[in-house]
């Protein structure tokens, strides 16, 4: 039973999830909620309702029993704001998965998107080792939204295959929520949203914090991470948050050779500060990213023979070049800066209004191989500027005769600049959009509907044939969303969302004319691009028994005007950089659907056998022909043994794993550069443990992927064209939890 701190109210429909084995209920309107079947031992329930401050409780089984669990009903300005009570809604009727404490912890200091790949359905889209872009339901890029701290991610305007520009270490959350999010989040939420959200800030007195750090055998690399919080009661309602992180690799080794100039170094930061009080609070936040990538050397050629005779052999040029750190041509050079401002009020005992301000700043620097009388320090061939300011005012209001919604008003204005070499032009860009959401709740079913409206204006500047173009383009459309839950006992969940969402071209898209240096490749846009429709059907079940549960979801999305891009019937292009491969963009009506499955059986209550795997269909509807660069199919199978808790030893746990990915051959062979690579099978290991010592836990983990050192290539491997993947790996990864000061 969950219930109000301080009415003792019943609170309806509050968010239960058991963190040890990661299941989430809702409580029915009374708050009454049954775990069934549990194992004797300790667990972790973290309760969440709006208006409340998330809760974790410890509670020790031994037998049945029926407990009542109170909840502070007081606003914690910082998390609401960074859209957990959205989160709460999105669970209810669409999917979302989050990523647990310990794939967290098997993960930690990979980039965001490797992260996420531990999530059912989840891919990426790789530019060669040190880039990878998350991919949802065989879309990335702009039909994926990426929030950082509640902030709708920039700085991805250059091209679809840019990294996200978040440091995983500031994250305590990380999720992936498909259907609903269209019309919450952006009309162009098409496949989905990422959510990455800090960890809430401290309500009690006292100094905590974390340490992270781990070391890679592959790359010879490391990162170290720290956090610290604090809260004081000499100045009550005020806490505090300072984060950093240090990470450092060299090149990265394939089974047989060096990819040279392949290494990272990142230093990133954060600052947060709160002030909530029952009924009002304001935050601020800011955080600065700054990374340096090198880009494979081998990938940029100085003339047409060479590229084609390097799309053709199998080892690179250079296959025979020695481990560096050295960050050399070419490479790029980022920065993102991001300040947010939010405050918020309770109009009502069950609703509140909330504002937030938002400013990022991208500035990106890309070098490509010096040409004759160059040096590495010369100013950088291609720049761009890019500064986005974004607000929005919503009202919300909990349970009121079984309905909860929220309308809202945002807004966003975006500025661009490129200095030396044209790849796409300077731009201003606005868009304002209006939304409303209403969900009604019953105890075996729920409905959502929803509804919003964008106008978006997009001006640019540039140069052709030595005339100063300037077109203005504007967009305008509605967006819809319904959603249905069916919830008929404990066991089944069963959930069906139609959408229909819209995007305008991306100004790359439109008019892009040039090398995009992080690819490798030359790309041109089609001023013509039409404005981009889709309609979805998005069909998701959660079924658990005593010793078995099985999740997954069905989708299909008919798209009007698909804009995608493949290799130009030109081919390749020589220009005084060099010689690359040319691509355009096109657009169509297409169709893409697949399925995604995720299933567990528990041996006994310490070893569980666990299956996941993924389909994706992509159609070009207009030509009858295959889209390119879907995700090919794959599964993944492992077995996660648990160990009896010793002395110092507990929670132990070791996984082996097997992942397989099929060859991709749904692809039209006369618009690729080179055929898809074969079919790959991977072996890999995880173990961890937490250790004991004193009062300070250290959680410990350590992974072996490519375990056999298999040479293969991803066909979603951007540099596939050029050289291998990654072989094998051993990383070693700890968490510190401490404590500086109780007062």
């Amino acid at each position: 039973m969950v219930r109000d701190e301080d009415n003792h109210d019943d609170l309806s429909y509050a968010v239960v999830t058991l963190v040890e084995l990661n299941v989430t209920q809702q409580a029915g309107i009374d708050g009454s909620f049954v775990f069934q079947k549990l194992c004797a031992g300790s667990y972790h329930l973290k309760i969440s309702h709006t208006g409340c401050k998330d809760t974790v409780f410890t509670v020790e089984v031994s037998k049945s029993v029926k407990l009542t669990f109170r909840m502070p009903h007081s606003l914690n300005a910082l998390k609401e704001l960074e859209i957990t009570t959205h989160h709460t809604e999105l669970k209810s009727v669409t999917q979302e998965q989050v990523l647990s404490q310990r794939a967290a912890d098997r993960q930690m200091g990979a980039p965001l998107a490797e992260q996420l790949k531990e999530l059912n359905g989840v891919t990426t889209m790789n530019t060669g080792p040190g880039i990878a872009k998350p991919m949802l339901n065989g879309m990335s890029g702009y039909r994926v939204l990426i929030l950082n701290n509640g902030v709708r991610l920039e700085g991805q305007q250059w091209g679809s295959e840019h990294a996200p520009e978040i440091d995983p270490f500031s994250a305590d959350k990380m999720a992936v929520v498909r259907g609903a999010a269209a019309v919450r989040y952006g009309s162009d939420a098409v496949a989905g949203v990422i959510v990455t959200e800090p960890a809430e800030l401290p309500d009690t007195a006292g100094v905590t914090g974390q340490v992270y750090s781990m070391g890679a055998l592959n790359g010879r690399g490391g990162a170290v991470s720290g956090r610290l919080q604090g809260y004081s009661n000499r100045f009550k309602y005020f806490s505090w948050r300072v984060q950093g992180t240090l990470k450092r690799t060299g090149d990265i080794n394939t089974p047989d050779y060096v990819l040279r100039n392949t290494g990272v170094a990142e230093k990133n930061y954060a600052v947060t500060m709160g002030y909530h009080r029952k009924k009002v609070g304001v935050g601020v936040y800011y955080s600065e990213f700054n990374s340096r990538i090198g880009i494979f050397a081998g990938s940029h050629i100085g003339n047409l023979t060479d590229l084609n005779l390097a799309l053709s052999r199998t080892k690179p040029l250079d296959s025979l070049a020695d481990f560096s750190y050295q960050l050399g041509r070419p490479c790029q050079q980022i920065q993102h800066r991001l300040f947010k401002w939010q405050a918020d009020v309770h109009t009502g005992p069950r609703s509140r209004l909330y504002a937030v301000y938002a400013f990022q700043e991208n500035l990106r620097q890309e070098y490509d191989l010096p040409t004759v009388g160059q040096t590495a320090a010369t100013t950088p061939p291609s720049q761009y500027h890019l500064m986005t300011h974004t607000g929005e005012l919503v009202w919300e209001h909990n349970y009121i005769r079984s309905f909860r919604g929220k309308y809202g008003v945002q807004g966003m204005y975006q500025e661009h600049r490129y200095a030396n070499r044209f790849f796409i032009p300077n731009y201003l860009q606005r868009t304002a959009g209006v939304f409303a959401i209403e969900r009604f709740i019953r105890n075996t079913y729920e409905l959502e509907a929803g509804m919003r409206y964008d106008v978006r204006d997009l001006e640019a500047w540039y140069y052709s044939r030595g005339v100063l173009q300037n077109p203005y383009k504007q967009f305008d459309r509605a967006t819809y969303n319904v959603g249905w839950l069916w919830k008929p006992d404990s066991t089944w969940r069963i959930s069906i969302n139609a959408a229909s969402g819209w995007r305008s071209p991306s100004v790359n898209e439109l008019y892009s004319d040039g090398l995009h240096h992080g690819v490798a490749a030359i790309e041109r846009g089609d001023k013509q691009l039409k404005t981009e429709q889709c309609n979805n059907l998005n069909l998701s079940l959660d079924h658990r028994r005593k010793r078995w549960s099985l999740s997954g979801s069905l989708y299909t999305y008919l798209f009007k005007n698909f804009i995608y891009y493949q290799p130009s019937p030109s081919g390749v292009e020589l220009t005084v950089r060099g010689a690359f491969p040319v691509f355009e963009y096109t657009q169509n009506n297409a169709m893409i659907s697949g399925a995604d499955a995720v299933l567990q059986y528990s041996l006994s209550a310490s070893s569980v056998l666990k299956a996941r795997g993924m389909a994706v269909r992509g159609r070009n509807t207009a030509t009858h022909d295959w889209l390119i660069y879907m995700p090919a199919d794959r599964v993944e199978l492992s077995w996660i043994q648990t160990v009896k808790d010793g002395q110092r030893f507990k929670e132990v746990w070791v996984e082996p794993t097997i992942y397989y990915s099929a060859r991709q051959w749904r692809v039209s062979h006369a618009v690729d550069f080179a055929p898809p690579p074969n079919a790959y099978l991977l072996f890999g290991v995880s173990c961890g443990a937490k250790i004991v010592l004193g009062d300070s836990p250290a959680y410990v983990t350590l992974s072996v992927s490519n375990a056999a050192n298999t040479v293969y290539r991803d066909y979603l491997d951007r540099f596939r064209y050029y050289a291998d993947a990654q072989g094998l790996n051993v990383v070693l990864r700890l968490r510190v939890p401490i404590v500086v000061s109780r007062h």
